[in-house]
């Protein structure tokens, strides 16, 4: 079974992005320090993704995640797209357990809000691998939206990182 990981950032209060979608304040990788990025990229053949995190990853203009299966969770948007995207309307949680069931590499749950909720509610998340930059935004777009479901988590490691960011890895507990 593959592994499901929901690699993300958010501010000290929380927040995934500013109200507009912005991710401004975030640092951004680079050669000297990509803050395991690259590592974790390699193990990844397939994203999930909202459809307003999808949005905000094409504002760029070209597709950031090369030729990895991208499976866009909208119930607005079916287009076509350059990049191996696939726009889908179903239940996110089924769909993720499908995915989970197919031979390849690691799955990784890009965000935004409501995915994440469905993935932790079904209990379908794997790993976490959070990393936390010292900003405090003050409001936003909150990591986890609210949600009745419990879970535990066992911390896996924890890096400081000089510039001030830390990354926690938490593996669920069962």
């Amino acid at each position: 079974m593959r592994k499901v990981s929901l690699y993300i950032a958010a501010s000290l209060d929380g927040q995934i992005a500013r109200r507009n979608g912005s991710v401004d304040w975030l640092p951004v990788p680079s050669r000297r320090e990509d803050y395991g990025y690259a590592n974790f990229l390699r193990r990844v053949d397939t994203l999930v993704l909202g459809r307003k995190t999808y949005d905000h990853a094409v504002s760029g203009g070209e597709w950031p995640y090369g030729d990895r299966r991208s499976v866009v969770f909208s119930r607005t948007r079916q287009a076509r797209s350059a990049a191996p995207v696939e726009f889908v309307q179903g239940d996110v949680a089924d769909t993720v357990r499908a995915l989970r069931d197919t031979s390849g590499g690691d799955i990784w749950l890009v965000g935004g809000g409501e995915v994440v909720r469905s993935c932790l509610r079904a209990r379908v998340i794997d790993e976490i691998i959070l990393s936390i930059p010292p900003v405090l935004l003050g409001e936003g777009l909150p990591l986890f939206l609210p949600q009745p479901v419990r879970t535990q988590w066992h911390l896996r490691n924890c890096h400081a990182f000089p510039d001030g960011l830390v990354q926690l890895s938490y593996e669920v507990q069962n």
